[in-house]
């Protein structure tokens, strides 16, 4: 990891990650886990080979990714429709992205 912090868009239900980003923090991941705890977001990085997660879609020629998040935000019942900058710490002890940010309507 080289960067601690990562901001990422969250917008109808798709979280962007621009390519200089995925190059500097993300290199080579295909997908991640997702996880819901203690009011945190958790993107988690599974490593080539790994099974399941949510997949790493490439979205353009320049290497920007796309990860919908849609069906887990409603399974999780927070705003789908939600749109703004998420800023994600690295946190090497849990080895994943961690968000204490939330939808307004949910402070």
């Amino acid at each position: 990891m080289t960067e601690n912090v990562v901001n990422l868009l969250l917008k109808d239900g798709y979280l962007f990650i621009p390519a200089p980003v995925y190059r500097d923090a993300m290199a080579d991941l295909r997908a991640v886990a997702v996880l819901w705890r203690s009011a945190c977001l958790h993107l988690i990085p599974l490593h080539p080979g790994s099974v399941g997660g949510f997949l790493l879609k490439r979205r353009n020629l320049a290497g920007d990714r796309v990860v919908d998040l849609r069906l887990f935000l409603r399974e999780h019942e927070l705003q789908e429709n939600y749109e703004g900058v998420l800023s994600f710490l690295w946190m090497p002890e849990q080895g994943a992205w961690q968000t204490m940010q939330l939808c307004p309507e949910l402070s």
